[in-house]
């Protein structure tokens, strides 16, 4: 592994590239994954009023949204630990994650056409799928089935004990 020193001109250019990103390259999730995640997402929170077909692609905005703030908010070489079963985070760093990350991203991300219970749900819902997905032993698939069983706290004002039971 090369430290920051010892990285090449084009290697250090790739890095502020990935940095510096415009809003339509700002993810790191496949499309595949994001549809994935949006369908478990669709069968954990109902968008009123909307049928199914645009229920769907509304909430592949929402994991499209979320994705991107991840990766506002997250380090990339972090975020690249949901592609490998090797290495990863261990629970107690989940755990905080979980929790840091929820808060924020309840600050920074407004979804006005679903309710406020269902918005922190899909935002804690994908968060945590990812974060497990970059545990030791973990990967997307695991993350994702997972989240069907989860108990996601619908409240704003969630402890963090709640936060931190999402990780099982």
């Amino acid at each position: 592994m090369v430290t920051i020193n010892e990285l090449s001109e084009e290697q250090f250019k790739g890095l502020l590239d990935e940095y510096f990103a415009p809003a339509e390259k700002r993810s790191k999730m496949t499309d595949e994954e994001v549809k994935e995640l949006a369908k478990r997402l669709n069968e954990k929170i109902n968008v009123p009023i909307i049928n199914e077909t645009g229920e769907e692609k509304i909430l592949i905005k929402i994991v499209i949204k979320i994705d991107r703030f991840l990766y506002d908010n997250l380090p990339n070489e972090f975020y690249d630990l949901v592609r490998s079963m090797d290495n990863g985070i261990d629970d107690d760093e989940a755990k905080r994650l979980i929790k840091r990350l929820s808060k924020l991203a309840n600050n920074h991300i407004d979804i006005p056409y679903i309710p406020e219970s269902v918005e922190y749900v899909a935002i804690r819902l994908i968060i945590v799928v990812i974060i497990n997905a970059a545990r030791k032993q973990w990967d997307m698939q695991k993350a994702r089935q997972n989240a069907l069983s989860m108990n996601i706290p619908t409240s704003k004002n969630a402890s963090d004990q709640e936060l931190e039971d999402m990780i099982s």
